[in-house]
């Protein structure tokens, strides 16, 4: 069954309902949904993207995202992203949303986290998606960030810059 998304305008107004082939084509704006999860110790989890996943393959990331598909909200696209990537349904709370306006990518981002802590090793990660999830400190973050930005997906970085202080 072909999925579609919602074109949007950068207040998400709905402008036209494409499908999820066309987004890969052409980028247009869209609205998504990220999960960064608490994990112990006042760390999060974040994951490393697939090495053939587009875009940015073989980054670190949040631990789950995705598109919001037509008729769901946000929290609903974040849900099913958790099951679908690690294999997890934990209550979320709302951090943050924000607009990404860049020539690789388009989208107002809303951010979750899970409301619990959850370890990397009670995650069932999802190959074709994740390579792994490590828990790291905001502070190790952030250093990495400025160490090696390219090893980030560019979306990943605006969001933690958006969020990591509410996380």
């Amino acid at each position: 069954m072909e999925e579609f998304i919602d074109e949007v305008d950068r207040s998400g107004k709905i402008i036209a309902t494409h499908s999820r082939a066309l987004l890969k084509k052409q980028m247009f704006m869209h609205r998504v949904a990220l999960i960064i999860p608490k994990a112990p110790n006042n760390k999060i989890l974040l994951s490393r993207r697939a090495k053939d996943k587009h875009p940015f393959p073989d980054r670190w990331c949040c631990a789950v995202g995705g598109k919001v598909s037509h008729g769901e909200t946000e929290e609903t696209a974040a849900l099913r992203e958790m099951k679908e990537e690690i294999g997890k349904s934990l209550a979320l709370q709302k951090v943050k949303e924000f607009v990404y306006d860049e020539q690789d990518y388009k989208a107002i981002f809303t951010v979750f986290t899970t409301k619990t802590a959850m370890a990397s090793d009670d995650l069932v990660l999802d190959p074709e998606e994740i390579q792994y999830s490590t828990p790291f400190s905001k502070e190790e973050v952030r250093k990495m960030i400025k160490e090696s930005p390219s090893s980030f997906a560019p979306t990943f970085i605006a969001a933690i810059k958006e969020t990591i202080d509410l996380l």
